[in-house]
């Protein structure tokens, strides 16, 4: 029976695997908003990628262009920015739209979920050893990667 043996933190410099800038301008009556997504860690593959943020309003946005698919949910205000896989040949995206409005800030905090097959910190398990008898444990590695939290604010 499978059984989870190791959890860990890590806060590392190379630890965010993409980085994503968002630009709202206020345009007196409208807001432009400018976003991008970044890979920082070329040896990253990351899946089922859901950037995340509030709209400041229920209104449908006036989607200008983007790289992947977007929901909007009008009983939420939000607006979900999605991409299929995240790596060295989809390494960056931007999403342009334009929404009624006057506050920049309510784009924010830009939340993202995503799943990874990789480990996202320099560490690998080569072996496992009872503790008892120093003897060696037959084992399998499943690496999956699902933040608890991923924020820009």
């Amino acid at each position: 029976r499978p059984v989870g043996v190791l959890r860990w933190t890590y806060n590392g410099e190379d630890a965010a695997p993409i980085t994503v800038n968002c630009w709202p301008e206020d345009e007196g009556g409208s807001i432009n908003v400018n976003m991008e997504f970044e890979l920082q860690r070329k040896d990253a593959v990351i899946t089922d990628v859901n950037i995340l943020f509030p709209l400041g309003s229920t209104d449908a946005p006036a989607i200008e262009s983007i790289d992947g698919q977007y929901k909007h949910d009008p009983n939420t205000g939000m607006m979900c920015w999605h991409q299929d896989v995240i790596d060295a040949n989809n390494a960056s995206g931007s999403l342009e739209f334009s929404i009624a409005g006057s506050n920049v800030d309510a784009f924010f905090p830009v939340q993202i979920a995503f799943t990874s097959q990789s480990l996202m910190c320099p560490m690998e398990i080569v072996s496992l050893t009872n503790a008892t008898n120093g003897s060696a444990i037959p084992h399998n590695l499943t690496v999956r990667v699902n933040p608890e939290s991923y924020q820009c604010v």
